[in-house]
């Protein structure tokens, strides 16, 4: 009768309801979810970084950690310094008791002395070693040999004590609870300090040398031990206040130039976009004018000549109107033929803004305001940079007769010194508010109806071209003004 051998069936998987081609999750390996788990905890980490590095607390954290690293450096020096002293003190006075014997058994060299341990009872008894538990004779090679009192515990020398006493120097260790009842035969409580001294001593018959071992009461040590701790703490908490005021001081000051710093590269970024956006406004603005020009004077030219039909007054805003129109894409085109004209010729500045208050008297007489223009020193420009201040003080004079609403003077001042000209355009209005102050010259949407939000923007780039500077010199209840320097120019001022 023959064998048959069977081979396990593997048993059959059952068909997925989804696509064949993606693998069923059990056919992931090892090695592609170590990468995914690596994956996302990088992203993780990468974020965390972010937010914590442009979190308002990043400062504080920053601090914290840089004194809990001062911190743990003092502990550390500390605790270093703690078991040098300690160890220096330990050594002071087992150096003095180890002197004292030695000092004792070489005090009557005429005497002949049989046994050690008794060369050594008459040591136990001088008052120089005040509170001597025991006293215990090894020989050379380390192995007990007899104590005193002889009733005392039967001890080994320590590896260390024995190496530190073969050595020539004296052994002294201070174990601030020591188990007495291990070493002496009446203690006096279960656990207190004793100091242990060990040292090498010649053996008075002319045998090799053997070692003492002193075990003395440690109380007053360990007084020291404890006033040293606490004069160690003093210091360390003193040096922690003092290099901790100064490197939060130090760090303080290092965030603060930091934020300066990323404020003024936010305030540099937000300056070459928005000179960005005004070259590309400017190209728009050249075709745009261009091509608005010659329909507009077409219905500038019609609606002059209509007469009938329609209320006069009708008509004669829409012309007004128009003709504003025109002037404005005038202006504009009288801007870029000069800067692309490169124009050399020079003209007065008080006599460019004589012409301006010229187009705008008519304005703020219809809402019965003042223009009036004050030149203390007048000085020359090129006559695209004067198109160019032209345009910034019509902006801000406009805004200023806005604000104005009926009534009120607006005043125009020219004055030269020596870091150069101020255009000072004041209103008496009511000022500004403050949430307007605080956004003034960025792009924004404007209060006023019709508004773009980019005029002061606009102006302020500007004047940047000219490198010139435009800012709020004042603004309350009492008026505002605004300040256009311009730079000193290697020129005789107008009239010179």
């Amino acid at each position: 009768m023959s064998a048959r051998t069977t081979l396990p069936r593997t048993p059959a998987r059952p068909a997925s309801s989804g696509s064949s081609d993606r693998p069923p999750i059990g056919d992931w390996t090892p090695r592609q979810t170590a990468a995914n788990l690596l994956r996302d905890r990088s992203r993780w980490a990468d974020h965390a970084l972010k937010v914590l590095v442009h979190s308002r607390w990043s400062p504080w954290l920053a601090t914290a950690f840089a004194l809990l690293l001062l911190a743990g450096a003092i502990a550390l020096t500390q605790q270093e310094l703690r078991r040098e002293l300690r160890s220096q003190l330990a050594r002071r006075d087992g150096n003095l008791f180890a002197l004292l014997v030695r000092q004792q058994l070489h005090a009557d060299g005429d005497e002949t002395v049989v046994d050690p341990l008794t060369a050594l009872l008459d040591t136990a008894r001088l008052p120089e070693l005040p509170g001597l538990q025991t006293l215990s004779l090894y020989d050379h090679r380390g192995r007990f040999t007899g104590a005193i009192p002889a009733t005392a515990a039967e001890t080994e020398l320590s590896p260390d004590a024995q190496t530190a006493a073969q050595s020539g120097e004296v052994f002294a260790r201070l174990n601030l609870r020591a188990d007495l009842a291990a070493e002496t035969i009446l203690p006096a409580a279960d656990h207190a300090p004793l100091l242990e001294v060990v040292f090498l001593l010649d053996d008075p018959l002319g045998g090799p040398a053997g070692f003492v071992r002193l075990l003395l009461d440690g109380t007053g040590l360990a007084r020291e031990f404890h006033d040293l701790d606490a004069s160690l703490w003093r210091q360390g908490i003193l040096a922690f206040l003092l290099a901790g005021s100064a490197m939060t001081a130090a760090l303080a000051l290092a965030f603060r130039r930091l934020q300066q710093v990323n404020r003024r590269l936010q305030e540099t970024n937000a300056q070459l976009s928005l000179a960005a956006k005004t070259s590309a406004v400017g190209a728009v603005t050249s075709h745009l004018v261009h091509g608005l020009k010659n329909p507009l004077a077409g219905l500038h030219g019609l609606v002059s000549s209509r007469t009938g039909g329609g209320d006069p007054a009708d008509w004669n805003d829409v012309a007004e109107t128009t003709r504003r129109m025109r002037t404005l894409i005038d202006g504009v085109m009288r801007v870029l033929r000069n800067s692309s004209e490169a124009a050399d010729f020079e003209i007065p500045v008080g006599e460019a803004l004589s012409s301006l208050l010229a187009r705008l008297r008519p304005l703020a007489r219809a809402q019965g305001s003042e223009l009036e223009l004050k030149i203390t020193r007048d000085v020359s420009v090129r006559g695209h940079e004067a198109d160019l201040i032209t345009l910034i003080v019509e902006n801000l004079a406009t805004n200023a007769l806005q604000a104005l609403g009926q009534g009120g003077t607006v005043q125009i001042t020219v004055s030269t010194d020596a870091a150069g000209t101020e255009i000072r355009v004041t209103d008496n209005g009511p000022g500004l508010p403050a949430a307007v102050v605080t956004h003034l010259f960025s792009p924004q949407t404007s209060t006023k109806a019709g508004g773009s939000g980019l005029g002061l923007a606009l102006s302020r780039q500007i004047a940047t071209g000219l490198g010139a500077t435009l800012e709020l010199a004042a603004t309350g209840p009492e008026g505002t003004a605004f300040s256009l320097r311009l730079p000193r120019r290697e020129s005789n001022p107008a009239g010179a």
